[in-house]
């Protein structure tokens, strides 16, 4: 009887690729969403406290105040109506108010933020870690300010990008409907096949997703969301367009 021989891979072989059910593929999708929009706020605040301690350290958190001030008031002129909510405005403002409540007051931070600007300097009665605390929290008290305020812009906004997921499933749809009446055009007229456009098309789809989200979420002054979403939303209605056309010719 022969030997069996055992194969073992290769240096250069890639890793075998992970089957996930549809069940384990939402939960890691999710995962992975939550991931990156926490990241998103650290990325967000970080960017605040640059703008505040280089572009404009002479406003100090000021600026986060009028930032967030400009962003309601945007809100509330031109977030009228939404499929989503009856009340657009009020659901954005809610969700920052209650994740800076969750982050800040539920840890004790605002509380503790409170005490020291009554009491910046370090009393009688503190023992050395105290006071260490107390002065360390006067010194970066105008930055965790800021913070706190960046927080609520980065909740405000992201429930505005929320609220736009159905423009951007209409701008699919649209896309996708044109996309299959050019094929169809197309198969009648005997015109060739495009692999290469599918392709291209195919790979722009999730940039024209993700992208609006990056910027808007990052972006340090204030921004109106259409200026950001619209372009996006055509954008991917575009390349939606294109895949559907350029999908098959014939079925």
């Amino acid at each position: 009887m022969a030997d069996a021989v055992i194969q073992t891979p290769g240096r250069g072989s890639a890793p075998a690729a992970v089957n996930r059910g549809p069940g384990a593929t939402l939960v890691y999708g999710l995962l992975q969403f939550g991931f990156w929009l926490i990241v998103g706020l650290f990325g967000n605040i970080l960017v605040e406290w640059l703008c505040m301690g280089l572009l404009w350290p002479e406003q100090g958190s000021t600026r986060s105040q009028s930032l967030l001030e400009a962003e309601i008031r945007i809100l509330q002129q031109d977030l009228q109506a939404s499929l989503l909510t009856e009340q657009p405005t009020r659901f954005a403002v809610s969700m920052a108010d209650q994740l800076q409540a969750l982050l800040y007051q539920k840890t004790g931070l605002v509380k503790a933020m409170t005490v020291v600007r009554q009491h910046p300097v370090s009393r009688q009665g503190d023992n050395r870690f105290t006071g260490f605390i107390r002065q360390s929290l006067a010194a970066i008290h105008d930055y965790l300010l800021a913070g706190m305020i960046a927080t609520q812009v980065y909740a405000l906004r992201l429930s505005v990008l929320f609220l736009s997921i159905p423009v951007f499933v209409l701008a699919g749809l649209v896309g996708a409907i044109d996309g299959i009446v050019q094929r169809d055009l197309n198969r009648w007229r005997g015109g060739r096949e495009l692999g290469q456009r599918y392709h291209l098309a195919k790979s722009m789809v999730a940039p024209g997703l993700t992208l609006p989200w990056i910027l808007y979420l990052a972006w340090p002054t204030t921004v109106h969301p259409w200026l950001i979403i619209l372009p996006f939303a055509v954008f991917v209605g575009w390349v939606v367009a294109i895949t559907a056309a350029t999908f098959k010719k014939y079925f």
